[in-house]
C-alpha cells in the first residue's frame, strides 16, 4: 500500500513538475532557515542550564538610587556572601567572584597575558557546579594559593602532561594547580583559571578593604535551599542592609536576586563589569524566533494553498477509484501521504541546504552555530513532528475534499472544487498575510542598517582611529612608563602617548562623589582613570580650564564632564577651583570635558570624573599616524622589545575593541537582512505558483476572450489585478506594524535615528513592486499564448 501510494505521489510530481519544484523548494527554503534560526535561538537560551537544580541559583544585583535615576550593577561587597549566609537560612550557599582583570601568566618561560582570570570562593563548585575532570569540588580552592584551570587552557599551555599538582604564576603570585574543569555548556561566566580567594589581596593604592561594605566590585551568586522562595528573601534584604550598612546606604541601596538562566539574555540595562562575557538580548532573541515561525508559516502557507489548488485536477481520478471500490479512507490517507512525503523531502533537502551553507552563514553573523549530524539526529523527534504537522496542513483540506466527492460528480470532472470553495477569504488572507510580513522584514532590516550606520559615523567625542593599547602590568606601569613614552614619542610612526586604566567600554568602575566641606549625600559618578596627555591622545574637547600636566603633579586634581557639572547643579563658571573628595583623596576641579561616549550609544552619557590614580593604570594608548598598521605594529613590539622584552608584547586595537559593543546588534542586522531575502523570495514563489495555477485553470476562458478580441493588458488585468490589491493592502497593514516594531527597537538606544519614514514607506512599495512583477509577468505569459492552444488545451 504504501509503495503504492509513493508511485501515485512520484507520478503526480512528474506531471506537475514547476509546481512540486516550487512545493519542494519553497519548503526546504523555509526548513533551513527555520532550522538555523530555531538552533541559534535555543542556544541563547541555554546559557547557565546545565548547574544542578539551577531554578535555585541567583546572581545577587546591587540596585542603587541614584540622582539620575536607578542603577543596578551585577556585583556586591565583599562582606555580602559570607554575612548572607550566616544571616538567612534560605541560603544554602554563596561565592564571591573577583575578577583579575588583564594579569600576567607565566608558565616556566612562557609570558602572556589572560582575561578571563577570576578569583573565587571555596563554594564556588557548590552553587556554580561547573564538572570538574580532576579534583574535589569541594576542596579545590579552599586553600591559599591555589587554582582551578580548564580543560581548554591545561591542553594549550600543559600538551598531555597532567596540570595537577603544577604551578604557575598569576599575577606575581605562585598557584598550584588543584583542579580542572570540563568541557560544559554555555556560561555567561567564561572563565580559564579560577584562583582560591584566600589568595586575593585588594590592589595597591585603592581606598577600600575586604571589610569593606563600600566596594561594589564582587559578583555574587547564591543557591537557595530547595522549596525557597526568592521573592520572600528580597523582602528580607531591606531589613538586613539596615543591619551592616550606614543609614544613609539604607536609604539608597538594595539587592535583587537574578535567576541565573536569565543573566545572559536579560542584563540588557544591568552594569556588568568585572570581565563579564558579552550578553545576549531577550527581546532580539524573541525576535528572531518569531521570525523563524513566520517564514515557515509563509512556506508552509504556499504548500497548503498549491496543494490544494492541485488537487483540483485530480477530481476525475478520484471519481474512478471511488467507482472501483476505493474507500474514502483509502483516498483520504492518499492525500496525506503525499502530502506527509513531499514535507519529508523538503525537511531532508532543507537540512543539505544548511549543511552545505552553514560556514558562510557562520561567518556572516559572526557565531558558530555548531550544526552537525549529531545535533540533527538529537532534533529528529522535533524534526517529525514538524513534518506531520506541515503535511496535514496541506494535504488535510483536498483529502477531506476529494474523499467526500460522489463518484457521478467527480466521473463527469466537474469542477466542484471551485463551488465548494468559491470563498476564496482564507487565500486572500494568506496572500495579505504574506506580503505583509515581507513589507515588514523589508523595513526592520533597512532600518536596523541606517542605525548601525549611525553608530558607526556618530561623532563619539574622542578619536578612536589609530590607536593601539598595549597592556603593561600594574607594578611595571610606573617604573615602565617614562622610558616606553620617550622611546615610543621617538617612533615616526607615533603621534601620542598616554595611558588609562580604561578602554572606552563601559567596564570602567564608579565612586564617590563629595563636595569638600559639603554635608549633602555623596554622589555616585563614572570613573575614568588616567595619565598626563591622555585627553590630548584621545582627541577629547576641553571645554573649561586645563587637562593634567607632567610630571604628575596633578595627581589630586579632577577634571568633570560636562553631565557631572549638570548633575552636581553648579554653575559653569564656579567649577574651576571647586573641592571635591573621591577614590580617598581631596583635590580641585582643574578643567571640564565635552561630554564623550565611554559607553555603549545604548546608554545615555553618565557623569564622569576624570583623575590621575596612585595605582592600577594598565594600558598604555598609542596614537600612530595613517598608512600601514602591520609594519607600525612590527615598529612598536621592537621599540617595546628594546625596553621590556621581559614582558608579552600585547595589544588590542581600539576601534575594533569598541565595536565589539554592538556585536549583537551587527548580527541582529545581518540575520535580517538574509531571513528578509528568504522571505521575499518564498513569498513571491507561492504567489507564482498561484497565478500560475489560476491561468492554467482558465486557459480556455483565456483563449475564447482573445478571440473575442480582448487585449493582452485586459487579460493581464484580469489575472492579476485582484492579486496585486491584494499586496497593497498588505502594504497598508505592514504601515503601522513595523512603525511600532522599529520605535520599539530603537527605543533601546540612547542615541538613534529618527523614525525612518522614508525607509517604511519605500519597504512596503517594494514588497509591493516585488509582488506586481511575480503577478504579472505569469499573467502576461497566459495572455500572449496561442488562442488556438488555449481553446484545445481541454
Amino acid at each position: 500500500m504504501i509503495l503504492t501510494s509513493l508511485r501515485i505521489a512520484l507520478r503526480h510530481a512528474r506531471k506537475f513538475k514547476t509546481y512540486s519544484l516550487i512545493n519542494i523548494g519553497g519548503l526546504a527554503l523555509g526548513f533551513a532557515s527555520s532550522i538555523a534560526i530555531l538552533h541559534f535561538v535555543s542556544g541563547e537560551f541555554s546559557y547557565d542550564t546545565f548547574h544542578r537544580l539551577p531554578d535555585n541559583v541567583y546572581r545577587l544585583n546591587t540596585v542603587t538610587q541614584t540622582p539620575t535615576g536607578i542603577q543596578v550593577q551585577a556585583a556586591a561587597t565583599p562582606l555580602l556572601a559570607p554575612t548572607l549566609m550566616a544571616d538567612i537560612p534560605e541560603v544554602e550557599a554563596a561565592v564571591r567572584l573577583r575578577h583579575a582583570d588583564d594579569v600576567l601568566i607565566e608558565i616556566g618561560e612562557q609570558k602572556f597575558h589572560e582575561t578571563k582570570v577570576f578569583y573565587a570562593d571555596s563554594n564556588f563548585f557548590k552553587v556554580l557546579t561547573f564538572p570538574l575532570a580532576q579534583g574535589n569540588p569541594n576542596t579545590v580552592l579552599k586553600e591559599i594559593n591555589t587554582a582551578v584551570i580548564t580543560t581548554a587552557f591545561a591542553r594549550k599551555y600543559f600538551g598531555d602532561q597532567d596540570p595537577v599538582n603544577k604551578t604557575i604564576k598569576v599575577d606575581n603570585k605562585l598557584v598550584q594547580v588543584s583542579g580542572v574543569t570540563l568541557p560544559t555548556g554555555k556560561s555567561h561566566i567564561d572563565f580559564d583559571i579560577l584562583v582560591s580567594f584566600e589568595t586575593f589581596t585588594p590592589p595597591k593604592g585603592v581606598p577600600v578593604s575586604l571589610s569593606s561594605w563600600a566596594w561594589t566590585s564582587f559578583p555574587t551568586y547564591i543557591r537557595l535551599r530547595e522549596g525557597s522562595n526568592a521573592a520572600s528573601i528580597e523582602q528580607k534584604f531591606p531589613a538586613f542592609i539596615r543591619k551592616y550598612r550606614s543609614q544613609e546606604d539604607a536609604s539608597k541601596v538594595n539587592y535583587q536576586l537574578q535567576p541565573i538562566k536569565d543573566v545572559y539574555l536579560q542584563s540588557r540595562n544591568i552594569l556588568e563589569r568585572d570581565g563579564i562575557s558579552a550578553k545576549g538580548d531577550y527581546t532580539y532573541t524573541i525576535g528572531l524566533a518569531a521570525t523563524a515561525v513566520l517564514i515557515m508559516g509563509i512556506a508552509c502557507f504556499n504548500f497548503a494553498t498549491i496543494s490544494t489548488a492541485l488537487s483540483t485536477y485530480r477530481v476525475k481520478e478520484t471519481g474512478i477509484k471511488r467507482s472501483l471500490g476505493s474507500s474514502r479512507w483509502r483516498i483520504f490517507s492518499q492525500f496525506i501521504f503525499e502530502s506527509i512525503f513531499t514535507a519529508a523531502i523538503s525537511l531532508l533537502l532543507g537540512i543539505i541546504i544548511l549543511q552545505v551553507g552553514i560556514t558562510k552563514l557562520e561567518n556572516l553573523i559572526n557565531s558558530s552555530l555548531s550544526l552537525t549530524i549529531v545535533t540533527h539526529l538529537t532534533w529528529l523527534p522535533l524534526y517529525i513532528v514538524i513534518v506531520l504537522f506541515t503535511g496535514c496542513l496541506g494535504g488535510i483540506y483536498p483529502a477531506i475534499f476529494l474523499s467526500g466527492l460522489k463518484p457521478q460528480l467527480a466521473l463527469k470532472a466537474t469542477n466542484a472544487f471551485h463551488s465548494r470553495s468559491g470563498k476564496v477569504s482564507v487565500k486572500k488572507a494568506i496572500i495579505v498575510f504574506q506580503f505583509f510580513v515581507t513589507a515588514v522584514l523589508i523595513a526592520g532590516s533597512l532600518s536596523i542598517k541606517r542605525q548601525m550606520d549611525f553608530i558607526r559615523s556618530k561623532d563619539l567625542g574622542y578619536n578612536k582611529e589609530g590607536i593601539i593599547v598595549l597592556h603593561v602590568p600594574d607594578e611595571q606601569m610606573r617604573k615602565l612608563y617614562s622610558p616606553l613614552k620617550n622611546k615610543l614619542s621617538g617612533n615616526t610612526n607615533v603621534v601620542g602617548v598616554s595611558a588609562s586604566r580604561d578602554l572606552f567600554d563601559g567596564q570602567q568602575g564608579v565612586t564617590d562623589v563629595e563636595e569638600a566641606g559639603s554635608t549633602e549625600a555623596p554622589h555616585m559618578l563614572s570613573m575614568f582613570r588616567m595619565y598626563p596627555n591622555f585627553i590630548e591622545t584621545m582627541g577629547i574637547e576641553l571645554t573649561m580650564g586645563r587637562t593634567f600636566t607632567e610630571p604628575f603633579t596633578d595627581s589630586s586634581s579632577f577634571i568633570l564632564n560636562e553631565a557631572a557639572v549638570k548633575m552636581l547643579g553648579w554653575d559653569k563658571k564656579d567649577v574651576i577651583g571647586k573641592r571635591l573628595t573621591s577614590y580617598n583623596q581631596t583635590g580641585e576641579v582643574i578643567g571640564v570635558v565635552k561630554d564623550f561616549h565611554f559607553t555603549s550609544l545604548h546608554s545615555a552619557i553618565a557623569p564622569l570624573i576624570m583623575l590621575v590614580p596612585k595605582s592600577k593604570i594598565e594600558y598604555l594608548y598609542i596614537r600612530v599616524t595613517p598608512g600601514d598598521l602591520n609594519n607600525t605594529i612590527s615598529s612598536l613590539e621592537s621599540d617595546w622589545k628594546s625596553i621590556a622584552p621581559h614582558l608579552p608584547f600585547d595589544y588590542i586595537i581600539l576601534d575594533e575593541h569598541v565595536d565589539q559593543m554592538y556585536r549583537q546588534d551587527e548580527r541582529l542586522a545581518q540575520l535580517g537582512f538574509i531571513f528578509c531575502g528568504l522571505s521575499i523570495v518564498l513569498a513571491c514563489l507561492g504567489l507564482y505558483g498561484i497565478i500560475s495555477l489560476m491561468a492554467e485553470a482558465r486557459t480556455k476562458e483565456i483563449g475564447i476572450r482573445k478571440i473575442l478580441g480582448a487585449s493582452i493588458s485586459k487579460i493581464t488585468a484580469m489575472l492579476s489585478g485582484e492579486f496585486i490589491l491584494l499586496v497593497f493592502i498588505a502594504a497598508i497593514i505592514a504601515l503601522p506594524a513595523s512603525y511600532y516594531f522599529l520605535d520599539h527597537w530603537l527605543n533601546d538606544f540612547a542615541y538613534r535615528i529618527s523614525m525612518p519614514i522614508d525607509i517604511l514607506v519605500s519597504s512596503v512599495l517594494s514588497s509591493a513592486v516585488l509582488a506586481v512583477f511575480a503577478v504579472s509577468f505569469r499573467s502576461i505569459k497566459a495572455a500572449l499564448a496561442n488562442p488556438i492552444d488555449s481553446i484545445k488545451s481541454e
